[in-house]
């Protein structure tokens, strides 16, 4: 008897909100113009994430992730922070906004320390994207000597769901306007 046995597989969930993105745009460009950023330091990844308020327009976008994430894997999820006291809430929602030529450093979301309480599942929400602004770029390994890129396009109104200990970057923005993205994080949500 011959079977084919998977012993990992990784996959990412895409697709489309139907979302006004003004009004989301409009939140992140006066964050952005306050300088609320997650870090101050210019060679700390997160100086480039930005922080924004958790408005109602934020939490339908969560819902409909975390149902769209059910749909597709039925498995439940919300935002790490979620019934976690004294956590930062922009350690599961912000904003980026590139600028020309700016770009996202190869990095993943999860926690090294507290893998079981940390990220599990990352988003990415783009609400402005001009053209040749730049892409989402997963980097993985096939086998331990073999690396792989998959990209994904970016595109104003579209989502993207993936596992967070999956290494990504951003292209950089050739165009000269801002390219803004929401992320997420999420972890497995917790048998009641």
């Amino acid at each position: 008897m011959t079977e084919v046995v998977t012993l990992t597989k990784c996959e990412y969930l895409v697709g489309e909100l139907n979302e006004d993105l003004h009004p989301l745009v409009d939140l992140v460009m006066r964050n952005y113009s306050q300088g609320r950023n997650m870090a101050q330091e210019a060679d700390d990844i997160r100086e480039e994430d930005i922080r924004i308020e958790f408005t109602p327009e934020i939490e339908r976008i969560v819902k409909t992730l975390c149902d769209e994430w059910k749909t597709a894997f039925d498995q439940e999820i919300e935002l790490c922070w979620q019934n976690r006291p004294g956590e930062d809430a922009n350690e599961s929602f912000w904003a980026v906004a590139h600028d020309h030529n700016e770009s996202t450093n190869l990095h993943s979301h999860e926690s090294a320390h507290d893998y079981e309480h940390g990220a599990h599942v990352s988003a990415a929400f783009w609400i402005q994207v001009p053209q040749d602004s730049g892409d989402f770029v997963f980097q993985y390994n096939v086998n331990p000597y073999l690396l792989m890129q998959q990209t994904i396009k970016a595109q104003a109104g579209k989502f993207l769901m993936f596992d967070s200990t999956l290494p990504h970057h951003v292209t950089k923005n050739r165009s000269n306007g801002l390219r803004i993205v929401i992320s997420m994080n999420f972890k497995f949500k917790e048998e009641e």
